[in-house]
């Protein structure tokens, strides 16, 4: 392990040091003797184990013991400061200029166990099944591609309709009755040649059929971004559960948007969501349960329109490549796992999210006697409508 120093900069404040990598956080430390600040340039320089920092004190006459660095550099690790120089390099030059702002971001979120690199990589490596490339996917796949996802298998059965011009910007006028999936594979390889997409007209119309395509696939994640028929969002439920792949939702609710994830095994699924789990008061007579599944239900009979306009369908689309992120790097967990946000776009787009679904212990989908299931899971990490489309 070669520890390097990420892009972080100081200043001397009498006998302390001020050192700051992101805004949001900054360190006082304790340095009289200067022992710290000559640690911090030496980390930058690079190219030394820590024991061959050690030699360096050494040979400038400030013996430094090797443990005492190792809890250094230890110390600087757990505050988010290092990556391991060894795990750098790996990429060619075009592939550091294509990715050039990718691996910046990684920096944050990179250590000496996993370097901006290995993030990268693992983007180039996973496989992502996307469910449409109407109004949601037609913005998720361009986040996608732009984040490196090396595989995408697109799905969809429609044609290119004068209406979606409001939201989709992977189609041209002139491709008005030409088949979505066929143009949006090929946006994808010319967008980026060396990302392998695969399209699939056809449409989802079983949760078996969810399943046979899961094991076919063997996608990493599930994007999912189909509205009709209604059944559709527990088939994608239903089969990803059983298969224990994570899956990615957004939708609209006339004036509320949402995004949400279920992970397998972690969160509560959408079947628990729906009863709400083992919640005291979901019962058929309690009140406010019961009269807002009375209203859900009152909803669901009336008539759709697609609401979904561009700002709209953009803003869901970046949030759902995000909670695909999160499920593909681990940068951090999964965001809206069995815990939905709901963006109000009749109150200044303000967010908020949602109470967790409970796991419901009988659920036909994840529930504990299920084989598979974990009983001490939690959904605390993180529904679906649909006028996307």
């Amino acid at each position: 392990m070669t520890p390097r120093l990420k892009g972080v900069v100081w200043q001397r404040d009498g006998e302390q040091l001020r050192v700051v990598y992101d805004i949001r956080d900054y360190f006082l430390l304790a340095d009289p003797d200067r022992t710290v600040e000559t640690l911090l340039e030496l980390l930058r320089e690079g190219g030394r184990t820590v024991a061959e920092l050690a030699d360096v004190f050494a040979e400038r006459g400030v013996p430094v013991p090797v443990d005492d660095l190792a809890a250094a550099v230890e110390l600087f690790d757990s505050h988010g400061l290092l990556e391991d120089e060894q795990r750098l390099g790996r990429l060619d030059q075009p592939e550091r200029e294509r990715f050039f702002s990718n691996l910046a971001f990684f920096e944050s979120f990179a250590s000496l166990a996993r370097s901006r690199e290995d993030f990268q990589q693992t983007l180039r490596d996973a496989h992502v099944l996307v469910l449409g490339t109407g109004g949601l996917n037609s913005n998720t796949i361009p986040h996608l591609c732009g984040l490196g996802v090396g595989r995408l298998t697109l799905l969809d059965r429609d044609t290119v309709e004068l209406r979606n011009f409001a939201r989709q910007y992977l189609y041209r006028h002139h491709d008005i009755g030409a088949r979505k999936v066929l143009l949006a594979a090929e946006w994808v390889r010319g967008f980026d040649p060396a990302i392998k997409v695969e399209a699939l007209d056809a449409g989802v119309d079983s949760a078996a059929q969810v399943g046979e395509l899961l094991d076919r696939l063997a996608p990493d994640v599930v994007m999912s971004g189909i509205d009709s028929p209604p059944e559709v969002d527990d088939w994608v439920d239903a089969g990803c559960v059983s298969r224990g792949v994570p899956y990615v939702r957004g939708g609209m609710w006339v004036t509320q948007g949402l995004v949400w994830s279920v992970e397998p095994g972690v969160s509560a699924c959408r079947a628990c969501g729906r009863t709400g789990g083992d919640r005291p008061d979901a019962t058929p007579e309690a009140g406010p349960v019961a009269n807002e599944g009375a209203v859900f239900a009152l909803y669901a009979d009336k008539p759709r329109t697609n609401r979904g306009i561009g700002p709209v369908a953009g803003l869901l689309g970046a949030l759902c490549a995000f909670e695909v992120l999160r499920y593909l790097t681990r940068f951090e967990p999964p965001a809206y796992a069995g815990r939905p946000i709901i963006i109000d776009f009749a109150n200044g787009c303000a967010i908020r999210q949602d109470d967790p679904w409970l796991p419901a212990p009988d659920c036909p989908q994840c529930g504990v006697d299920r084989p598979g299931a974990r009983p001490d899971r939690t959904p605390d990490q993180a529904s679906g409508g649909g006028e996307t489309r």
